[in-house]
């Protein structure tokens, strides 16, 4: 039985696994960045590393089998960004509390597909705004892919010039020029061949430098590479640790931490989730037959984001969401829910090999990133430039998310103004129902800037 239309899709179960790898080794460095963020809140590393793994696993699991769809899912790194920033921010917001308002959102997130949020918000937006949102995504896979070379860096939201290291410059190089010329030559797994060969040269590098430290031998150094490092009760730190209700609503100050943490996190998650999955989408729909594309896999998508914001909650770990770097497993040629389940199981092996897959430098999954940026920017090429206004708005988004990789607030303020610059200057009616994206901008502005 070909349960994920292998057929239909013309590709194969090697091409699928292929994909899912490169489209993990491009996602991995969360598991090692996601505990490092929240740990400055006040959790236990080993704790949220082992709920990032079980959280990253089930949801991605769930998604290749609901949406049969090459679309991984992790916790955000924005998100986490925010959920750090809540708890060490002014307010102080205890990790508990902001693990209750993750649960919570989530709920509020399926109940938006539920009652038909999601399917007004989606028949606001047309492909050249998709088009839009879909090359600022490539633009800030670019730029972050550059910045882990060391080449630029990000400090306050802002791209500056970085400290120049010859090692990840060189070896993301290399594995660029891999890429390009495996693509040339009309190679399967082009990308993950490059990955591979930047990650082998990595291991090379990594084991030098603990060798001039420690003169550590080759088969130490492997040892302990494949040694797990981590006690499976660690995790309890963390999991179902919400606070009594009772200490929630009963402080006035902690229910304003509370419903604001909620809002925070379901309008930041559920904009950004709709950018991500409409852009993969619309880059899967590229390769197959027009008649897929419609909005019931991309429902199924955002549910699967709501119930991976319960599990988060639950586990002990920030908001899961769609991962831009599922582009790199669909542009390797990932077209079914195969992909997506292959990088699920790489998740959950890393209960077991954990050093392996963290050992893994946050620059080997560059020459994937910019690689896919560049082919994703390079396609607003494709758009009209006979509207000038609307072509400069187009750049104007495409930088936004690009620099801030805010892809919610894009959306969310993009389909406003594109939706006024469509009724003044074309005289194009807007959606009835489109005054709903004022009311989440009312919000968005409140709890950033009044509360």
């Amino acid at each position: 039985m070909d349960y994920f239309n292998l057929k239909f899709h013309k590709t194969t179960i090697k091409n699928e696994i292929f994909a899912g790898i490169a489209m993990f080794m491009a996602m991995s460095y969360i598991l090692v960045v996601n505990p490092t963020v929240l740990s400055e809140a006040g959790m236990d590393y080993n704790g949220v590393f082992l709920a990032t793994v079980c959280v990253s696993g089930f949801a991605t699991i769930v998604s290749a089998f609901y949406t049969k769809l090459p679309i991984a899912l992790a916790p955000g790194l924005g998100l986490a960004s925010i959920f750090s920033s809540l708890a060490t921010g002014p307010d102080h917001v205890q990790w508990q509390v902001l693990l209750l308002a993750t649960y919570v959102a989530g709920i509020v997130i399926c109940g938006f597909v539920r009652f038909g949020v999601y399917d007004k918000i989606m028949e606001i937006m047309d492909d050249d705004f998709r088009g839009m949102i879909m090359s600022g995504i490539g633009l800030a896979l670019c730029l972050y892919g550059i910045s882990t070379t060391g080449l630029i860096q990000k400090q306050n939201g802002v791209y500056s010039y970085g400290r120049f290291d010859i090692v990840p410059v060189v070896i993301c190089a290399i594995s660029l020029l891999i890429i390009y010329l495996m693509k040339r030559w009309n190679k399967k797994g082009f990308v993950l061949i490059g990955l591979l060969v930047a990650y082998f040269m990595s291991i090379c590098v990594n084991y030098y430098d603990a060798f001039k430290a420690t003169g550590i031998s080759v088969n130490e150094y492997l040892k302990e590479i494949f040694t797990f490092s981590y006690k499976v009760q660690d995790i309890t730190k963390v999991m179902f640790t919400f606070p009594d209700v009772s200490d929630v609503f009963t402080d006035k100050q902690v229910i304003i931490q509370f419903f604001n943490a909620v809002f925070v996190f379901t309008m930041g998650h559920f904009f950004d989730a709709i950018g991500t999955n409409m852009s993969a989408f619309d880059v899967i729909n590229s390769d197959i037959d027009a008649r897929m594309k419609d909005t019931v896999s991309l429902k199924r998508v955002i549910t699967v984001d709501g119930l991976g914001n319960i599990v988060s909650g639950l586990v002990g770990t920030s908001s899961v969401t769609s991962y831009g770097e599922s582009l790199v497993g669909i542009v390797s040629g990932g077209k079914t829910g195969i992909t997506a389940l292959t990088t699920g199981c790489l998740f959950l092996l890393c209960f077991f090999f954990a050093t392996l897959f963290t050992s893994m430098a946050t620059y080997v999954a560059a020459p994937a990133l910019i690689y896919v940026g560049l082919a994703l920017v390079l396609r607003y090429k494709e758009y009209d430039r006979s509207k000038t206004l609307f072509f400069i708005f187009g750049l104007c988004i495409i930088a936004y998310v690009g620099f801030t990789f805010n892809i919610g607030n894009a959306v969310l303020f993009g389909v406003i103004i594109y939706t006024i610059m469509k009724r003044v200057i074309e005289k194009k009616k807007p959606v009835s129902y489109w005054w709903i994206m004022f009311i989440f901008a009312a919000v968005n502005i409140l709890l950033n800037y009044v509360v």
